[in-house]
């Protein structure tokens, strides 16, 4: 059952909502008694919106949509009017746009200022200072990982069509790659030409990876939370650490240990009804970063070979056989490993793998 975190009460003052887009933003203003006041559009710039705040003359309480422009939108009002007065709707949650059959952008800025107005307004967590480069950063590193992913198929692919196999496995081992700059110098075909092309390509994207893991690294030790995590969490790396830390946010502002399940989207839907369940597939909401991480986290408890990060990893493996599908107990083992990380940061427990997992307890031989 749900639990609200603090009471839901109207908001005593004029409130704006913005439907915020590339080139044009349209707002609604409300007074104090939630009646219509205004509507318009403005350009999307930092001079006229606050062109719009000065002309109303009179505090107020802002919410817009979470999109392409949270940050520099956040950051202005924020600024101007202070974090109290400044919300960020989480788009999913908002079924009076999404459902709605007269769907335009003037309706979209009322429903966002009516909701405000009535202290109904779902939010979502924007990071700031820190918090903020640390998770541009490991976003960042996510998506050049997988363009090298990428770049190592295509020249892979290419290299088959060659007939020619690698002194190595590792492609980028210092013998393949010699054995591939020498590759492009003796084939001056298109198909040499191609292989020289991704090679290129792939030194750039490793170059830029590790830029990104150091600027991590360094942003990283400013987190107290990250050595904590790597320290007392088994399968828990630096890096995964560090995303972990970016995308949570503030860990004491989850309520409960399934609430951090359920902000990954690694819980299951449920769509019970007359006393019959019916559970689904992982809900899917939140950050697809985190829940990456949770993920390789539960994988890198199947690689340990003692102590309790060996109790999850037979967990798991016990959970693949039953569920017949390794993706499904891996996603239920990072579930698992979140409620851990609340109970260390909320209660100071250390991880105890008899607790989530069944394992051996703590402190028993």
């Amino acid at each position: 059952m749900k639990k609200l975190v603090r009471p839901v009460q109207k908001v005593n003052t004029a409130v704006v909502g913005l439907d915020v887009h590339q080139r044009r933003t349209v707002y609604t203003l409300l007074d104090r008694a939630g009646d219509e006041v205004e509507q318009g559009s403005i350009a999307s710039t930092k001079e006229a919106l606050l062109g719009l705040l000065d002309e109303i003359g009179e505090p107020v309480h802002v919410s817009f949509e979470a999109g392409g422009s949270t940050m520099w939108v956040y950051d202005v009002l924020v600024a101007c009017l202070g974090k109290g007065c400044v919300h960020v709707a989480q788009p999913k949650k908002i079924r009076a746009i999404a459902n709605s059959t007269q769907k335009n952008d003037m309706n979209d800025s009322w429903w966002l200022a009516y909701l405000t107005y009535e202290g109904r307004i779902p939010e979502c967590y924007v990071p700031t200072g820190k918090r903020r480069e640390l998770r541009i950063a490991v976003r960042e590193r996510f998506v050049i990982v997988k363009q090298i992913t990428r770049a190592k198929v295509r020249l892979r692919a290419h290299l088959r069509q060659l007939g020619v196999v690698l002194p190595t496995q590792k492609l980028d081992s210092i013998r393949s790659w010699n054995f591939l700059i020498d590759l492009c110098a003796e084939h001056k075909d298109t198909q040499g030409k191609a292989v020289a092309h991704h090679l290129a390509h792939l030194e750039f994207l490793i170059s830029a990876c590790e830029d990104w893991e150091q600027q991590i690294g360094e942003l990283a030790d400013r987190f107290p939370e990250v050595q904590i995590l790597e320290r007392e969490m088994p399968g828990i790396g630096t890096k995964l650490a560090a995303v972990m830390v970016a995308e949570f946010g503030p860990i004491e502002r989850f309520t409960a240990p399934n609430a951090m399940g359920r902000f990954a989207g690694i819980t299951p839907s449920d769509r019970s009804s007359a006393g019959t369940q019916r559970y689904g597939s992982i809900s899917r909401e939140g950050s697809a970063h985190l829940r990456w991480a949770l993920t390789q986290a539960a994988m890198g408890c199947l690689r340990c070979r003692s102590g309790p990060g060996l109790a999850a990893g037979n967990w798991i493996r016990a959970k693949e056989r039953r569920m017949g599908c390794k993706g499904k107990a891996r996603v239920a083992g990072g579930r698992k490993l979140a409620e851990s990380i609340w109970r260390l940061f909320h209660w100071g427990e250390r991880f105890d793998a008899a607790k989530p997992f069944g394992g051996i307890p703590a402190g028993t031989n």
